[in-house]
């Protein structure tokens, strides 16, 4: 088997840059080969220029482990560069641990091939691109140095600020990742500011959204408790409930409180005078008192 072959071979094409007079090595890059783990335990496919020459079969490279524990969930794709760390380098093709996807900058988060991966490193065979921090439109698409951050593959992320959590769904432009999304990206922010002119906080929670269905299991109608589609989120908004503008159903019920208190009749048989609370009443657009693109169950 290829593990038990204790050699290091040297065709590594970073050795110019990397040679110190001390040919022990622990930490390589290798390209993805591939993900498949018929256990799903984080085991995929290395191939490391210099180790694994020798091997012409890929299905003979051996399994590379991940270094992250399972509470964290990320995955390389083929074709990425990822970190092996190698726990024995008398027997390299054995105890590889795995640690990436090595991204040289954030617009390349959703794929860096092995020809850029490395391009802001002194290992580099390309120069990097222009920083996002110099596109004016890319302010806000990216966390900042003084963020905490996780960040997804297609535009979404989870943003740790200062006294300030925030989750992101479309922060850029479809297919502009340079560009921020100010029209309608989906964001839910938990803060815990400063009252203006006061030494008191509060909290605050505020949801943004084209639309928001607020669902219960127990509610009517039902929908899926679980694997939600797109065409189940189309039906939620079509059979939920809109939700009622507060004041404007405040401002309705005093109206026809103050037509039925003030209800006169000239004589009997007589309609009742329309005096302005009437005609108030009257003119009342009770489809305006909705919210449609809210919905409840």
């Amino acid at each position: 088997m290829p593990y038990n072959k204790p050699y290091i071979q040297r065709s590594d094409p970073f050795r110019n840059v990397l040679d110190t007079g001390n040919d022990v090595r622990n930490i390589y890059y290798g390209e993805v080969i591939s993900t498949d783990d018929p256990t799903d335990g984080g085991a995929i496919k290395v191939k490391i220029l210099g180790l694994d020459n020798r091997i012409t079969d890929h299905s003979e490279l051996p399994d590379c482990y991940p270094l992250l524990p399972k509470f964290f969930h990320v995955y390389p794709q083929i074709g990425e560069i990822v970190r092996v760390f190698i726990e024995n380098t008398n027997f390299p093709q054995r105890g590889r641990f795995w640690l990436g996807s090595v991204i040289s900058q954030p617009q390349k988060i959703g794929f860096d091939s092995i020809y850029t991966a490395l391009s802001t490193t002194n290992m580099g065979l390309t120069s990097p691109e222009p920083a996002p921090s110099t596109y004016p439109d890319a302010i806000g698409v990216f966390p900042t140095k003084e963020d905490v951050a996780i960040v997804g593959k297609e535009n979404t992320d989870i943003i740790l600020r200062d006294k300030q959590l925030e989750f992101r769904a479309g922060k850029h432009e479809n297919g502009e990742i340079l560009k921020l999304n100010i029209e309608n990206p989906a964001t839910l922010s938990l803060t815990f500011e400063q009252i203006p002119e006061s030494e008191n906080y509060y909290s605050n929670s505020v949801m943004l959204s084209d639309k928001i269905a607020i669902i219960s299991h127990e509610g009517v109608p039902k929908f899926k408790a679980a694997r939600v589609t797109p065409e189940e989120r189309a039906r939620m908004f079509e059979q939920g409930h809109p939700l009622g503008r507060g004041d404007l159903i405040v401002e309705a019920f005093n109206l026809i409180r103050r037509a039925i208190i003030s209800h006169i009749h000239g004589y009997s048989a007589l309609p009742a005078d329309k005096d302005t609370i009437i005609n108030d009443l009257e003119n009342i657009n009770f489809e305006s008192i909705l919210q449609k693109n809210i919905v409840i169950n």
